[in-house]
Order: C-alpha cells, then sequence, then structure tokens
C-alpha cells in the first residue's frame, strides 16, 4: 500500500498528518518538504525571531519524535518536482518517485521575487518567506544602516517596524495609493502609517519601485 503523500512541510501539512493519525488512519503516511527543516510556524519569523527573541527550536510545531511515534515518513530537503497523475506517483528533484494512494497538495505560497533586469539578483535583496530566508537576512540588519521595504502589506509593515526598532532607517514603499489596500480598510491602513512614522520609517505610498542600482550589491533604487 503506497498510503497518503501529503506535498508541503508548512504549518498545513503538519497538520494534516497530525490529523489523520489522531483521526485513526493508520497506514503508510510520508510528509516531503524541500526545505531541510522539521515542519514550523511562519510568522514570528518576521517579528520574534528576526528580533532576536526566539530560539530556532522554538518555531518547530512538533519535536522529531512527535513523527516517529506517530510513523510519519519525513523526506525533508526534498523538492517535488513532477505528479504522473495516471501512475499516482510524484517526482523528487534526482529522481526518486514516490507512489500514493491519496495525495495532499500543502505547499503554500512562494514571495514573489524582483527580475533580475531591475536588481533582484543584486547581494543584499532579500524576501521573507522561510527559517533561510531570515537567516540569511538578520547579519545585515545593523544600527545605523539604510533600508529598503517594497510592499506595504502585514508582512512588509512588519519587516520594517523589526528593523527600524534595531536601528535601521527604513524606508518602505507602496505602490499602491495606500498602505494594507487589499486587505483593510482606510481607516486601519491611517493608524498604521501614524504608528510607523512615529517610530522613524519613511513611508511613501503611491510609489513604485523602477530598478535597484548597484555593482554586484545593491546600493540604491530608483522609484
Amino acid at each position: 500500500m503506497a498510503g497518503i503523500v501529503v506535498i508541503g512541510a508548512g504549518q498545513a501539512g503538519a497538520v494534516v498528518v497530525e490529523k489523520l493519525r489522531a483521526g485513526g488512519y493508520d497506514g503508510a503516511l510520508t510528509l516531503v518538504g524541500d526545505e531541510p527543516h522539521l515542519p514550523y510556524q511562519r510568522p514570528p519569523l518576521s517579528k520574534k525571531y528576526l528580533l532576536g527573541e526566539m530560539e530556532r527550536e522554538r518555531l518547530f510545531l512538533r519535536p522529531a519524535s512527535f513523527y516517529d511515534d506517530a510513523q510519519v515518513t519525513l523526506r525533508l530537503g526534498a523538492r517535488a518536482t513532477a505528479l504522473n497523475l495516471g501512475a499516482a506517483a510524484v517526482h523528487l528533484q534526482g529522481g526518486e518517485v514516490l507512489d500514493y494512494d491519496r495525495l495532499v497538495l500543502a505547499t503554500g505560497a512562494a514571495p514573489r521575487r524582483l527580475p533580475p533586469a531591475i536588481g533582484g539578483d543584486l547581494d543584499g535583496v532579500f524576501v521573507i518567506r522561510t527559517l533561510a530566508d531570515i537567516d540569511a537576512l538578520r547579519p545585515h540588519v545593523a544600527e545605523g544602516r539604510r533600508a529598503l521595504v517594497v510592499g506595504g502589506g502585514y508582512i512588509g509593515l512588519e519587516a520594517a517596524a523589526v528593523v527600524a526598532g534595531l536601528g535601521v532607517h527604513v524606508t518602505l514603499v507602496e505602490q499602491a495609493e495606500r498602505l494594507l489596500q487589499r486587505v483593510a480598510a482606510r481607516e486601519t491602513a491611517d493608524y498604521f502609517r501614524a504608528l510607523h512614522q512615529g517610530h522613524g520609517v519613511d513611508i511613501r505610498e503611491g510609489t513604485g519601485l523602477v530598478r535597484l542600482t548597484g555593482e554586484g550589491a545593491v546600493s540604491g533604487a530608483e522609484l
């Protein structure tokens, strides 16, 4: 019996395997994730973990022993590259194939990276999605440095608040006419704008990014 294969070892995937076992499923159960870490919670990444107030171990949803006890086969650091629906099989990077009886896709989203043509591949350009993203960013967050945050949604605002609190001079640009335009009321945007400006964040709404500048590493931006 091939059992159930869950693609995506984030919070959704971790909950799926936990609930399957709690609900009495006793067949083969495999959890596949492209990150090398046990499933972890993402919301603290741009807050307490970036601030250094939360240890890495506290991010993990369950210890390794939980998956051992629940007889969940973990395939971490394994990227799923293709599905063969006719053969009920998942292809992993490197050529391995996993058969399944049922398949759960819990892959979540991926950040929208700036294209290389406008400087998105320069050193010093970061996205916020994974533990590795924050580990790469943290050494660059130091008092007196300057940071540009592109995007005035919740994650952009969180990142701006955290790095500003660490003494970084922050400019945040939002292409829409106001912050949080797609997700919150104007009054909510007004509140967060005033709060961030009160902590020294330079907020520029209705302002798009043309390109990042720099030789090898980002040093500026054309708006």
